[in-house]
């Protein structure tokens, strides 16, 4: 395995901000800029804490239940405003729906805001999250050059916040702190996998009345059209949907899904110190909230 650690591009006018190489620094800076607006909607996650899946469930929440095609992309209906920037969020963003879909990996404090746009904010538990973030970061050679990277030094990157997106601790305690805000939604990874029917109806009640009323109580077929639709089954199929190509030998872009798959990289001793990081940073109350796959 590789020593060296990833390759990322530093926005030096934001504090070091890390992004993935090869993604334009001009478009960061103007992400920053955006107005948010009265109809955006904003999926925020760290990385790796089912942006992809939430993306799609809220886009087939919008379409009527049927999903992107095989010969389109998410990021055109769901654009990375880090990615793309301010211009084609104002000017090329799909609109659903009268809703401009908005995805974004930043904390709060960077993020866009607007107290008449809303928030869905995703968080899942940090062991299952460094693993999955090491996959990916070893998907992408383009963007990293860690094809042969070794889990022990992305670890050690991950846990000081050294990798692109900056600190998993600070962003989710950055939301966090706004969860109980009217347009933030504050929801978890593992409780959307523990019943994800009733995490359609959450997101779909947030959205709108419009929108809420599709899912209603004396008819499924949209609600079984969208739990249809996110299965990992279906998202595994035509992965350029959600993705650039990967090569055969790493693993694919939708890989399990799994809360608490961690013990196949994690060390015990590795898991114990992010435990103990999120004991010092969130409450009892917060903790229990997350749920004990983030603490224990």
């Amino acid at each position: 395995m590789d020593q060296k650690g990833p390759s990322y591009s530093k926005h030096d006018k934001h504090e070091g901000f890390l992004m993935p190489y090869g993604f334009p620094v001009e478009n960061f800076s103007t992400a920053l800029e955006y107005a948010a607006q009265k109809n955006d909607l904003f999926i925020a996650t760290y990385p790796k804490c089912g942006t992809t899946l939430c993306q799609h469930m809220i886009y087939l929440l919008l379409n009527g239940g049927d999903p992107i095609k095989p010969d389109e992309k998410l990021d055109r209906m769901f654009p990375h405003i880090e990615e793309v920037g301010k211009d084609f969020i104002e000017k090329s963003a799909v609109i659903r729906n009268d809703r401009r879909l908005i995805k974004t990996h930043l904390p709060y404090t960077m993020t866009p805001m607007s107290k008449e746009a809303k928030y869905i904010f995703i968080a899942r538990n940090p062991k299952d999250c460094v693993v999955s973030f090491y996959h990916h970061t070893r998907g992408f050679p383009q963007h990293y050059n860690f094809e042969n990277g070794d889990f022990d030094v992305f670890f050690n990157l991950f846990f000081k916040g050294e990798v692109d997106f900056g600190s998993y601790f600070e962003t989710l305690r950055s939301w966090m702190d706004h969860k109980d805000d009217d347009n933030v939604l504050f929801l978890t990874y593992e409780d959307i996998q523990k019943d994800k029917a009733s995490a359609v109806r959450t997101i779909a009640k947030f959205i709108g009345d419009d929108v809420e009323a599709m899912i209603g109580e004396n008819d499924n077929s949209l609600l079984d059209k969208v739990l249809h639709h996110s299965s990992l089954t279906e998202m595994k199929k035509h992965p350029l949907r959600w993705c650039s190509e990967r090569k055969v030998e790493h693993t694919p872009f939708i890989r399990n899904g799994k809360v608490g798959a961690f013990n196949e990289l994690l060390t015990e001793e590795q898991a114990m110190k992010l435990d103990q990081k999120m004991k010092e940073l969130f409450t009892s109350i917060e903790l229990n909230l997350l749920g004990s796959q983030y603490y224990f």
